[in-house]
């Protein structure tokens, strides 16, 4: 009986004694939630980004006079030792870079007397500008005189180039010419005509 009063007693004591308190529990930390991924449609729409167009290319550099393919049409106007004033032609078409063969014709008249040359020739332009260019010419062919048997001439000339427009030019020149044989020009004044020249050049 004792022993039941005790126990009895432990557990209203037990009973009676306050319950600590229970901390409280923090709630977790809201969390970002991530950006939502566009709908297919709109990935599929975005621009994609390009590179910059390229530069364009600068333009290019005039052709120089004497070109390889430039072809040459010249007029000339004259004065010769042999028989006073003359004027001719002449086309050539360059097939190297400062070098173009050619075909020319040029009637000279006064002293009574008419000479017609039909001379192949041969032109090297070693000095080029776009200004100026530097030009020897090498001539050889038919020489057909008025009233007197027909010979051969053989010669040469240099001059310089002035442009005042792209295609066109105003040349200066000396021009030199020995009559072939000797016994054709016997009995003329001389075997040589020369004196200067001064050419009109338009190129294309």
């Amino acid at each position: 009986m004792t022993r039941a009063v005790s126990l009895l007693a432990w557990i209203l004591a037990q009973a009676a004694e306050p319950a600590l308190p229970t901390p409280p529990v923090e709630p977790p930390a809201p969390t970002a939630a991530p950006d939502p991924a566009p709908p297919p449609e709109v990935q599929a729409a975005a621009p994609e980004e390009l590179p910059p167009p390229p530069l364009p290319p600068p333009p290019p550099e005039p052709l120089l006079y004497g070109y390889k393919g430039m072809s040459e049409v010249s007029l000339a106007f004259g004065y010769s030792s042999a028989s006073g004033f003359l004027g001719g032609g002449g086309f050539r078409t360059f097939v190297i870079d400062g070098l173009a063969p050619g075909i020319e014709g040029s009637v000279q008249t006064g002293a009574g007397t008419t000479i017609g040359m039909l001379l192949g020739s041969l032109r090297v332009a070693p000095v080029r500008t776009r200004q100026l260019a530097v030009v020897v010419t090498g001539r050889a062919g038919r020489v057909l005189i008025s009233h007197h048997d027909d010979g051969w001439g053989a010669g040469g000339g240099a001059g310089v180039i002035w442009f005042v427009a792209p295609h066109a030019g105003i040349e200066l020149g000396y021009e030199v010419l020995w009559l072939l044989p000797r016994s054709f020009c016997a009995d003329l004044t001389s075997c040589t005509v020369q004196g200067p020249v001064i050419g009109l050049r338009f190129s294309f």
